[in-house]
C-alpha cells in the first residue's frame, strides 16, 4: 500500500481488484498473494500454431541451445536457407525475443545467438532455432518466479546482481559475451545477454566490462526507486566470479595488463569508492548469470535457472504438498 501511494504521487494508476493479465502476460498469485508466477501463454499459442507441426516429432531437450555449440554467421559462398525459410526464421526469433522480455530469461543467450543470422541463416542455424522453439514449447508452463523477500528490520529494498562473461565466446569474431541478472527483493527484474563492443585481451577484462554494464543499469533502477520514495539498501551487492575483475574495480593504478582498458568503464571504481556498490566474489558454480553468456549443460542450466524461472504447476503444487 505504501508503494502504491508513492507511485500515485507521480503517475496515474488504475487499481484492479485482482490483476491476472498485463501486456499479454498472465499473472497468477498464490493464495496468500505474497508470491506469483508470470507467463505468456498467449504468445506461446501463436508460437505453437506457427511452428508446432515442424518440431512436434523432434526429441526433447534439457536446454534451449546445444551445449558448447555456437551459431555462426554464413561466410561468403556459404549456402543459406530460402527466402521463405528466412522469413520464418526472423519471425521465430522475434517471437522468442518478446518471450525473453517478460517471462523467460533462461533462453536469452540462445536467442541472442540466433539473432546474429536474421539477415541470412544456414541450415545449421535454422536447425538450432527449431531446437530452441521445441524446448520452449515443451516447457511452455515455465515462467518468471516472483517470491520477494522483505527485511522488516530495516524496511529497505535490497538489490543483488550476478554478472558473468564468456571470454572470446563469439565464434565469428572472438568478441566476449556479457551476461547479468538483477534481483530486486529476490525477484529477477532485469537481465541481459549481449555481445561486447570490442575484443577483450583477457578474461578479467571481459568480466570487468560485464560488471560495468550491470553497474550502469542498476544505477538507473536505484534512481527510479528513490524517485518514488522507496528506501534502497546500499551498497548494492554485485557478485562476480573473477578476482582479476574485482581487483580492477578497486584499484586505480594502471598496469601493463590494464592500462589499455577504456577509461569510460572506470566509473565502476567511483561507484565502489562512494559506497554505491560492493563487489563480492562468487564461485562459478554458484553464479546464476552463467546461462546468459554461454550454452551450458543440462545440469548447469537446471541448477541456475531455478532461481528465476519455475514451472507453473510445480510452483502452485508446493502449497498442496505442504498441507
Amino acid at each position: 500500500d505504501d508503494v502504491i501511494e508513492q507511485i500515485l504521487k507521480h503517475f496515474k494508476l488504475k487499481i484492479e481488484e485482482s490483476l491476472t493479465d498485463y501486456l499479454s502476460c498472465q499473472i497468477r498469485f498464490k493464495e496468500e498473494r505474497t508470491k506469483a508466477w508470470v507467463g505468456q501463454p498467449h504468445l506461446l499459442k501463436s508460437l505453437e500454431k506457427k511452428f508446432g507441426a515442424k518440431v512436434r516429432k523432434n526429441q526433447k531437450y534439457r536446454t534451449p541451445g546445444t551445449p558448447g555449440k555456437g551459431v555462426i554467421r554464413p561466410k561468403e559462398g556459404d549456402k543459406t536457407i530460402s527466402d521463405e525459410k528466412q522469413s520464418e526464421y526472423r519471425s521465430g526469433v522475434g517471437m522468442l525475443l518478446y518471450l525473453i522480455k517478460h517471462s523467460r530469461p533462461d533462453i536469452a543467450n540462445s536467442v541472442r545467438e540466433l539473432g546474429k543470422c536474421n539477415n541470412g541463416a544456414t541450415e545449421a542455424a535454422y536447425k538450432e532455432l527449431m531446437r530452441t522453439i521445441k524446448f520452449v514449447l515443451d516447457t511452455k508452463w515455465y515462467g518468471l518466479k516472483m517470491v520477494p523477500t522483505y527485511n522488516a528490520k530495516t524496511g529497505q529494498w535490497t538489490i543483488t546482481i550476478y554478472t558473468d562473461s564468456d571470454w572470446a565466446g563469439d565464434k565469428d569474431n572472438k568478441i566476449s559475451i556479457t551476461g547479468y541478472i538483477v534481483f530486486l527483493m529476490g525477484v529477477a527484474v532485469l537481465w541481459k545477454s549481449q555481445a561486447q563492443r570490442s575484443v577483450s585481451l583477457s578474461s578479467s577484462e571481459a568480466e570487468y566490462y560485464a560488471l560495468a554494464e550491470a553497474a550502469k543499469d542498476v544505477k538507473f533502477v536505484v534512481q527510479v526507486l528513490i524517485s518514488m520514495g522507496i528506501p534502497v539498501q546500499l551498497p548494492v551487492i554485485i557478485r562476480v566470479d573473477n578476482m582479476g575483475a574485482i581487483f580492477m574495480s578497486q584499484n586505480g593504478s594502471a598496469t601493463s595488463r590494464t592500462r589499455h582498458v577504456d577509461t569510460r568503464y572506470h566509473f565502476v571504481r567511483e561507484f565502489v569508492m562512494s559506497g554505491f556498490i560492493k563487489i563480492i566474489f562468487v564461485r562459478s558454480a554458484d553464479n546464476v548469470a552463467d546461462p546468459f553468456t554461454k550454452k551450458v549443460t543440462g545440469e548447469v542450466y537446471e541448477s541456475h535457472v531455478k532461481e528465476y524461472v519455475v514451472d507453473r504447476d510445480i510452483f502452485f503444487a508446493e502449497d498442496n504438498h505442504g498441507q
